[in-house]
């Protein structure tokens, strides 16, 4: 959670996140967010007006990371450096159970507008991954192949969190399929 400082605002998506996350959005009453938040029921609607309007609010503002966290910049001058750069970072980034993933796997089946603003997310990841590739590989626009690619890796790096366990890809093994298939 967020320190004794912080705004109430603040406090409330803290308590959102970790609430919605252990226990659903459903079985989450505001009376408990508000207690979890230190701050009045009446707080939250203030702020939110509803409790889907939290949820929708605590996705939008906490589930994305930025780019410059997931696309390495400057890319490494090696094609295969950068491809082994990008695919750390994306399995570290995206791979990672976070309180958002359970929030965002749980809850999209009941939320459409959350559903789509993943999909926004997954598509501004995508589209960059997407330019990223086509750089390193000395293109000036992404073909459909660099889409693909793009797609693949992002769809698998993601996928770690929903299905963990397993090993882990090689980064080099990545690389070397990817820019054989891009070559």
């Amino acid at each position: 959670m967020t320190g004794p400082h912080s705004s109430g605002r603040d406090r409330i998506l803290a308590a959102a996140e970790e609430l919605f996350a252990e226990r659903g959005y459903a079985r989450t009453s505001t009376a408990r967010l508000a207690t979890a938040a230190g701050v009045p029921q009446g707080l939250i609607f203030y702020h939110f007006g509803t409790k889907e309007g939290l949820l929708l609010a605590l996705i939008r503002e906490r589930s994305t990371r930025t780019l410059a966290d997931l696309v390495p910049s400057p890319a490494p001058a090696d094609p295969r450096a950068a491809v082994v750069e990008l695919w750390t970072r994306l399995s570290r980034l995206l791979g990672e159970q976070t309180p958002m993933h359970r929030i965002v796997f749980r809850e999209s089946e009941h939320h459409p507008e959350l559903r789509t603003r993943a999909r926004e997310i997954h598509d501004s990841i995508t589209t960059a991954v997407s330019a990223y590739l086509a750089r390193v590989t000395g293109h000036r626009e992404p073909t459909p192949r660099h889409h693909a690619a793009a797609r693949m890796l992002v769809a698998t790096s993601s996928a770690s969190s929903v299905a963990p366990g397993g090993p882990p890809l090689a980064a080099q093994a990545v690389a070397d399929l990817l820019l054989d298939g891009l070559g």
